[in-house]
């Protein structure tokens, strides 16, 4: 199999000699109680569903270039002037990796996880150090609160031209120089690679789960969050049809008033139980697969109040 990579700065695309290679691997169809899900691609966010795997992928390259990927990499001395990386990824719902001639700096967080940092060259040393700083301390704190991050390493990788901002993949980010677009990013390890859903049906349990977890990195309590709905078709837990169909409402209501949903929920149960709540519904889908009703019911046991009010009232419905 060979794969031809198109020009632009793109989830999968080039940037002169700089590629990135997500999506490129096909993966296998999900089937479910609801049947085979063979959903359309969206640029407007994401469609992907898959079931995790493990994965051992073999890159003979040039040794003048890095290929930062999914998985843990070890690299050996391969024919003249070549390298093989091998990169293993455990449990992971896809493989993604790129390829150019990267700077790279590497660090460490408290918590043990190897980070490494790739940049294109018009990445300044210290935007590169500001993004490892952040992405130590964010994989750190997202561990803290749902569970510790299983795969060994990360690699973000920058480039200021990507038009998407920032894109997840299992261990391995694609991001511009955005701290909070790199938390953000980073969250998805827990919201979508561990915790997994089907993007495409109900994009709020990665999106907006995400979003407050990154709102949490950086102190934000969702104070005077306002949801005001635009029509009674407009719900959080619309699919990618739907909002591909009202692509201005996309982010306002996914992202926003998907973490101010989570935010309200907070306030009404309490800071301990939420806190409880998440890191409990992480475990118990860990590498798996969560549904709507599988966090009501959830959130459900994590407290005495009834919840039905709160659903209606933020159009989370399943």
């Amino acid at each position: 199999m060979s794969i031809t990579v198109t020009e632009g700065i793109d989830r999968f695309g080039h940037n002169g000699s700089y590629y990135y290679i997500g999506n490129a691997i096909p993966v296998l169809a999900v089937r479910d109680a609801a049947g085979w899900h063979l959903d359309p691609y969206t640029n407007n966010g994401e469609s992907f569903y898959a079931l995790a795997s493990d994965y051992t992928v073999s890159l003979d390259h040039p040794s003048t270039l890095s290929v930062p990927a999914t998985g843990t990499s070890t690299d050996v001395a391969g024919s003249s002037g070549r390298t093989v990386t091998t990169a293993v990824g455990k449990k992971v719902r896809e493989f993604a990796w790129a390829a150019g001639p990267f700077k790279k700096i590497s660090g460490t967080t408290a918590g043990g996880v190897a980070v490494n940092v790739y940049s294109v060259s018009s990445i300044s040393t210290t935007n590169a150090n500001s993004m490892l700083s952040t992405a130590k301390a964010a994989l750190d704190a997202h561990s803290g609160r749902f569970g510790a991050y299983p795969y060994g390493e990360a690699d973000v990788v920058l480039d200021n031209g990507y038009w998407f901002g920032g894109m997840e993949y299992p261990g391995f980010v694609l991001d511009v120089i955005s701290t909070t677009a790199l938390a953000h990013e980073l969250a998805h390890q827990w919201f979508y690679g561990i915790v997994g859903d089907d993007e495409y049906t109900t994009p709020w349990l990665d999106e907006g789960f995400t979003d407050y977890a990154t709102d949490l990195y950086f102190n934000k309590t969702g104070s005077g969050c306002g949801i005001t709905w635009q029509s009674t078709a407009e719900k959080l837990t619309n699919s990618m049809a739907y909002w591909d169909a009202h692509s201005s409402r996309y982010s306002t209501v996914v992202y926003g008033y998907g973490k101010c949903t989570l935010h309200d929920l907070r306030r009404l149960i309490g800071t301990t139980a939420m806190t409880n709540l998440l890191k409990s519904y992480a475990a118990g889908h860990w590498y798996g697969v969560s549904t709507v009703a599988d966090f009501k019911a959830a959130a459900q046991a994590a407290t005495t109040t009834d919840l039905t009010s709160f659903w209606t009232t933020h159009r989370v419905e399943g």
